[in-house]
């Protein structure tokens, strides 16, 4: 069984404890994957993003960055409850490292129109470097990825968003990722995991380079 595949298998199964895991890194950036497993919102079920999950341990493993993931559904979102330990724990992570930085995973369903999609809240997530957006779409554009839209879907305007949440509580620039499953899932003819995440890692390894890391 491949990397890919244990990852996977980890972020579909339902008996994962603790909710979440935290990984130590270094550096001035965080990926963030709080849909990895199966969320409750609204008492109605969101199915999982388990490729964002995969995403963050493939990163944190070729990086070395900080990385956060969902590893257990409690009947929450820690992308849209009131209150979250997801997120608490993160800001206190971000506060502590002085991470500069956040990279927001998310995986939209195959059906949806468009490959990526980044949220800014319209700005105010990256207000702490504006740039941040600019610095994704050059990544993404750089590794062969043309439809690369800005809030088209999912702009993590709403306040409990990790990113909104991240970025007003703690100061730092924080970017929303939406993939389209075709890119992630290796069922689809047209993924391009690695692709995705190799341009994930030169947007890391260039902020990290703005940072003096």
């Amino acid at each position: 069984m491949s990397k890919y595949e244990r990852y996977l298998n980890y972020f579909k199964s339902k008996l994962q404890r603790p909710s979440f895991r935290l990984l130590y890194g270094s550096g001035s950036v965080i990926v963030s994957a709080p849909h990895a497993v199966e969320q409750l919102r609204n008492g109605r079920r969101k199915y999982a993003e388990p490729y964002t999950g995969v995403l963050a341990r493939f990163i944190h493993d070729e990086t070395g960055c900080h990385a956060i993931f969902k590893t257990k559904n409690c009947r929450d979102d820690a992308n849209h409850d009131e209150y979250s330990l997801y997120r608490e724990t993160l800001a206190g992570y971000v506060r502590e490292k002085g991470i500069k930085y956040l990279i927001d995973l998310h995986q939209m369903s195959a059906e949806r129109a468009g490959e990526i999609d980044l949220g800014t809240g319209c700005g105010e997530n990256i207000k702490a470097d504006p740039t941040l957006l600019e610095e994704t779409i050059a990544a993404f554009n750089e590794l062969g990825f043309t439809d690369v839209t800005v809030e088209k879907h999912f702009p993590a305007i709403y306040p409990n968003t990790v990113s909104a949440s991240i970025a007003r509580e703690c100061g730092i620039a924080c970017i929303q990722i939406e993939m389209n499953t075709k890119l992630l899932s290796n069922v689809y003819r047209s993924c391009r995991f690695d692709k995705v995440l190799e341009a994930v890692e030169l947007l890391i390894s260039r902020l990290e380079q703005k940072s003096g890391g």
